[in-house]
């Protein structure tokens, strides 16, 4: 199972800013894990390390949806999450 920290981020946040945190779990274990997100982000965010983090300056009020697949590296894992962040004012 993959979770995330936070959801919501100011549409004032600077590049690179981070969003949330991920974490990968099975069966109540962490994993270590290599992250991608997927096309659906629109460009805004992205990911560093096991970060979500903005790309770029003033993005759009409104609600992105997109997809995290994660991959375990100390293990035979891997799963897919979807999220929605919403940008406030």
């Amino acid at each position: 199972m993959i979770r995330i920290s936070n959801l919501t981020v100011s549409t004032t946040a600077a590049v690179g800013a981070t969003i949330g945190a991920l974490t990968m779990t099975n069966a109540g274990t962490a994993l270590a894990t290599n992250f991608t997100l997927t096309k659906g982000a629109a460009g805004f965010f992205g990911i560093s390390g096991s970060n979500i983090v903005t790309e770029k300056t003033a993005i759009p009020l409104g609600y992105y949806s997109f997809r995290v697949r994660g991959v375990a590296t100390n293990a035979w894992y891997d799963d897919d999450a979807y999220f929605t962040i919403t940008v406030t004012s």
